[in-house]
């Protein structure tokens, strides 16, 4: 028995360190050593959501949990280029709670949310091991399910979509043009729109015209930062 105790402890340990391997055990947010997300960073992601205005009028109101910068920053550029896919969860309590604060002042009106995750392509869903802004969401759902229903419908696929890093608001929104797909109708509920990073709000506002040309009507828009 104890020789079989001794083995599952190394399996354990090793499958550990190989986990440590694949995600060192560094903050996501702050790169503190020892721990894969600290609690001042999960305070820092905690603050309840502030309206912004967008360059790009999107049709629907935006909302946000902070600047593009520390914390905030750190997380989705890990998550993105990094290969930190365990960022997803702190991420999603972050969205999640930012909707139960939108349901409470009565911005998002329903019995139950679904969340649409931002359009991206197909080869970028491949680089980055699958769709991190879906991966999010998905988080955000299981993390409210026990105060509100809370669906995940990536419907959006990006298609023919121009780099826009560098561009003013004007050329973005042309690059945007046309490049948002709806594949199939979300589930019911009030939808929200989710993207971890609005910049000038074009690709947003891409979407909410999109899903409105399916009838779908988009209740609030929500990132986790604006650049």
């Amino acid at each position: 028995m104890g020789i079989a105790r001794g083995t599952i402890k190394g399996i354990i340990g090793g499958v550990d360190d190989l986990v440590d391997l694949a995600v060192p055990r560094t903050c996501g947010g702050c790169g503190a050593p020892g721990v894969r997300w600290c609690g001042r960073c999960e305070a820092a992601l905690h603050d309840v959501p502030a309206r912004i205005r967008t360059t790009v009028e999107t049709g629907v109101p935006v909302w946000t949990l902070g600047r593009y910068d520390g914390a905030r920053r750190r997380a989705v550029l890990q998550l993105k280029e990094r290969g930190r896919g365990d960022l997803a969860v702190p991420l999603g309590r972050a969205v999640a709670h930012a909707v139960l604060h939108l349901r409470a002042w009565g911005e998002v009106d329903g019995a139950a949310v679904t969340l649409v995750p931002a359009p991206t392509t197909a080869w970028a869903a491949r680089r980055r091991g699958g769709d991190v802004v879906t991966a999010v969401c998905r988080s955000a759902a299981r993390t409210a399910a026990p105060v509100c229903p809370v669906a995940v419908s990536p419907v959006l696929r990006s298609v023919h979509a121009a780099v826009s890093v560098g561009l003013g608001a004007g050329a973005r929104a042309r690059n945007a043009r046309g490049t948002v797909r709806v594949r199939s109708l979300p589930a019911p509920g009030a939808v929200v729109l989710v993207d971890d990073v609005v910049t000038t709000g074009a690709t947003l506002a891409e979407s909410v015209a999109a899903l409105a040309r399916r009838g779908v009507a988009v209740a609030a828009a929500l990132t986790v930062a604006a650049a």
